[in-house]
């Protein structure tokens, strides 16, 4: 686009034309808390910062169908250690392993697994280089049809999170579930 195209149509000229970023939707990390105010016992704000560093776990791909069963152990395994009620633990299990089942179907196992502990949710997001949702807007909002052959794992997904994102193009798919997740017993 030459110069007198750009002022014209509202970029300015000699800047770079508008992207659109993709969303991130989990809280961005704590800041680190000084050494002197930890050891002077000062109250850390309880914002929308993880609690802990260790309250992230990222797990790199490929992914392949044996995976499965590890990803569901260490799941269940932090559910434990996160205080998750039993009933959340078990959602975030069948939520997280039905999107992991989504990348080694439809890109090859290559993606990306990331959960993290905030004060009252849970987040789960998996990122892929596969082909992409052809209309992620309405993917997952209805159960599939007898005759179709996938679709059940954004459903699945759907129906138990809180809330759920899908961010998809030529380039691959980010997928964000938010669960509901109170401390507690378990």
């Amino acid at each position: 686009m030459n110069p007198a195209a750009r002022t014209r149509y509202g970029t300015p000229a000699g800047t770079a034309p508008y992207r659109r970023t993709r969303r991130n939707l989990l809280p961005p990390p704590a800041p680190p808390v000084p050494e002197h105010e930890e050891a002077a016992g000062h109250d850390v704000p309880t914002g929308p910062t993880p609690m802990t560093p260790h309250d992230q776990v990222l797990v790199e791909g490929p992914f392949t169908r044996v995976d499965l069963r590890r990803i569901r152990g260490r799941i269940h395994e932090l559910g434990e250690s996160w205080r998750l009620p039993e009933p959340i633990g078990w959602a975030l299990e069948l939520v997280t392993t039905e999107l992991v089942v989504n990348v080694v179907m439809h890109a090859e196992g290559q993606g990306r697994l990331r959960l993290s502990r905030y004060p009252g949710w849970v987040f789960c997001q998996v990122s892929d280089v596969g082909p992409g949702v052809s209309r992620p807007y309405t993917a997952g909002w209805q159960p599939p049809s007898g005759t179709q052959t996938s679709g059940r794992g954004l459903w699945i997904a759907r129906c138990f999170s809180d809330r759920l994102t899908i961010d998809s193009s030529a380039l691959g798919t980010t997928v964000t579930a938010k669960l509901w997740a109170p401390s507690g017993p378990r």
